[in-house]
């Protein structure tokens, strides 16, 4: 037997001895992974609650730390801003609020939701549709949205662009309001429902942070309301070109 080899019996030792070794350390690692996952889960609880309760301005991510249970160290590991943490607190909100929020049926044609005037196609219905689901997912949670409209356009003011992944602070990334909007506005250009005066993205992006900015700026009003405006803004500025 050459010197190098082990006999038959410690040879099997020491790979048992390995895989427990190794079987060891894929428990450790799935141990921490689980307990990384329940803070972050616990950290964004809290966030809702506290941002929803304080606002934007006067929430700390210490504050949030504090109703989490954990160290500020831990809160800042897990989101090193505070405008990461609302962006990822609401990006949950937001999803559950779709959720909660089925699709609307497309309206019988000539007709509109609320008896407004008759819009140009089905297309242009789509767009009213999705408009009026977004209002009212925005206003389920009402006070989350408006610190979350405070912490938009406090990162806007900073960063001076629009938003640009990758960017683990932005908190515009982690709710995508606009890229739906935009698909639709696209889809009623496209149709010749309605004009081709701007971009659809970027329309979509002022519509959204209009209908953010009303939730703090007029909280009482109901979300059809909101809807409403959004859709006569986007109508009136893409009017289709006469046939």
């Amino acid at each position: 037997m050459a010197t190098s080899e082990l006999p038959e019996g410690r040879d099997e030792g020491a790979r048992a001895r390995a895989g427990d070794s190794q079987a060891r350390r894929d428990s450790r690692r799935r141990t921490a992974l689980a307990r990384r996952a329940r803070t972050r889960t616990a950290l964004l609880t809290a966030a809702r609650d506290v941002f929803a309760d304080q606002g934007w301005v006067e929430t700390r991510v210490e504050d949030v730390a504090r109703v989490a249970g954990v160290s500020p160290a831990t809160a800042y590991n897990h989101f090193p801003t505070k405008h990461a943490l609302i962006g990822a607190a609401y990006a949950v909100a937001w999803q559950e609020g779709l959720d909660a929020e089925p699709e609307e049926e497309p309206e019988p044609e000539g007709e509109t939701a609320g008896g407004g005037p008759p819009l140009p196609g089905a297309r242009t219905e789509a767009l009213a549709a999705h408009l009026r689901r977004i209002s009212r997912v925005a206003r389920r949670q009402q006070a989350l949205t408006a610190a979350f409209a405070c912490a938009v356009q406090d990162y806007t003011a900073r960063v001076q662009r629009r938003p640009s992944a990758p960017d683990p602070e932005d908190p515009r990334l982690g709710t995508p309001v606009p890229e739906p909007i935009a698909v639709l506005l696209d889809a009623a250009q496209r149709s010749g429902e309605l004009g081709h005066q701007r971009d659809p993205a970027d329309l979509a992006e002022q519509l959204t942070f209009l209908l953010f900015l009303r939730c703090f700026t007029h909280p009482d009003e109901d979300a059809a309301d909101t809807a409403a405006m959004l859709l006569a803004i986007a109508v009136g500025v893409l009017p289709a070109a006469r046939r």
